[in-house]
């Protein structure tokens, strides 16, 4: 059966990286009718951070990556959390010590002094402090299948003895890797392109126990666009960044699988579903992913075009802290407001800065409007709209854009002589939605209330 595990480091957030490896494992299980495992991997004492696996389980279940087997699900074969592993640890490094396959360092002041008698270490690590190394004793060159690289080969002889257990007596990732992998019947590593290096530390520990050996998926590292490795110095790398700026957890798991792998066809939309179906390990490429915010932005945009209006206001009321400064009582505003702004984001944190000319008063302190909108023209134009719209209760399209043509006529104005200065004191700015689309929104009473402040 095919078996794959993410195995995160509860030292802070779920890194964009690390959803991208959770998914492709998840994604290549599920197609395969096989068990996707979710693994904690503390053993890092000192930089783990309390509750961050429980977020991470949390967002997991957020994107819709479900595990069959993990912490509190399903152990079969666990504990699944690696600090409560420490005794199935300690019973296969010192099966590695008698077989002198590892051996002990005792700790010096910041020396290292190995004691390569079996008897005389096991004795020792009863009352001192040490480490225990494995032995590489080899000077060989190993080769290594990757699934997706192909034969990959080591010279052992530029390897150091690695440290498999602490000071603290906790092992090490090589360590403790091989050894969860093998008893929880991992088939599949499917892991990012900076584990390589490791890997013969990996298949010699395997080889020590005369265990099977999985076969291994190295995907492409996440770049910045300047091809730097993604990092947090330059640009957001957690998945909860993403979601508190707006971006919905479609568009992100579509542009997520993208880094590194791509369909057969031209499409880049795509859900999960389409994913467990299409998803080939054929197709992930070798060189480098670029992580191209614009890109995300773009197909973010999209799956926010083809949400309902109803859709889009209830994500909004459900997420944005802002919701409370907003009175949203009139129904057919709201619809109207919402519909307009549907076609204009990228994200959902761009929505507040959108509703606020309709919801909130329109203060001018920008020099250049002030001094268009004081313009004789601009006052006599107001003065006309007033009336004109003092007449009716409720304006349609076709009613705007015959007193826009009136406005021309009666006063030789045109084109930015009258957008300018009605879209200034309506809407705040000389940019913005034509005519129609503000008062349709704002309706002729506030239209009328915004207009009066600016005629003298």
């Amino acid at each position: 059966m095919i078996r794959t595990r993410f195995a995160p480091s509860p030292t802070g957030l779920l890194h964009v990286g690390g959803l991208r490896t959770a998914l492709y494992n998840y994604i290549f299980a599920k197609q395969n009718n096989g068990e996707f495992i979710l693994r904690i991997e503390d053993t890092d004492q000192n930089r783990k951070i309390q509750n961050a696996d429980k977020q991470i389980i949390k967002s997991l279940k957020y994107f819709d990556i479900d595990f069959n087997e993990g912490p509190d699900k399903n152990e079969k074969y666990g504990p699944y959390t690696q600090s409560e592993r420490l005794s199935i640890y300690k019973k296969h490094y010192i099966e590695l010590i008698k077989n002198k396959k590892a051996y002990v360092c005792m700790a010096d002041g910041d020396n290292l002094i190995p004691e390569f008698n079996v008897d005389i270490a096991m004795q020792k690590i009863e009352t001192e402090e040490y480490v225990v190394k494995f032995a590489i004793n080899s000077d060989k060159v190993i080769e290594v299948n990757d699934e997706l690289r192909g034969v990959i080969k080591f010279d052992l002889s530029l390897i150091e003895d690695p440290i498999i257990i602490k000071s603290d007596g906790f092992p090490t990732y090589h360590f403790a890797n091989v050894i969860d992998d093998y008893y929880m019947k991992i088939s599949h590593v499917i892991r990012g392109e900076e584990w390589i290096s490791s890997l013969p530390k990996h298949v010699l520990l395997y080889e020590s126990f005369n265990w099977e050996i999985p076969k291994f998926i190295h995907l492409p590292l996440l770049l910045n666009p300047d091809k730097s490795k993604l990092s947090k110095r330059q640009s957001d790398v957690h998945v909860e960044n993403f979601l508190d700026k707006g971006y919905l957890k479609e568009a992100i798991i579509n542009f997520i699988a993208l880094l590194g792998w791509h369909p057969s066809g031209n499409n880049e939309l795509f859900d999960l579903d389409y994913l467990v179906k299409n998803f080939s390990l054929k197709r992930v490429q070798k060189a480098g992913a670029v992580f191209d915010i614009k890109k995300l932005n773009w197909m973010n945009s999209v799956y926010i075009k083809n949400l309902s209006v109803e859709d889009l206001i209830d994500l909004f009321n459900s997420t944005s802290p802002m919701v409370s400064d907003f009175n949203f009582s009139n129904k057919t505003k709201l619809t109207k407001v919402f519909k307009f702004i549907k076609n204009r984001i990228n994200t959902l944190d761009e929505i507040p800065g959108l509703l606020n000319p309709f919801y909130k008063a329109i203060t001018i302190d920008n020099q250049e409007i002030l001094d268009y909108i004081n313009m004789e023209d601009s006052n006599t134009i107001f003065k006309y709209w007033y009336t004109n719209l003092s007449e009716i209760n409720q304006a349609n399209k076709e009613y705007i854009d015959k007193l826009i043509e009136q406005t021309g006529d009666k006063f030789g104005l045109k084109g930015k002589k009258i957008f300018f200065p009605l879209r200034a004191i309506l809407y705040g700015s000389f940019k913005g939605p034509d005519l129609f689309t503000i008062i349709s929104i704002l309706g002729v009473e506030e239209t009328k209330v915004r207009i009066k402040k600016y005629i003298k």
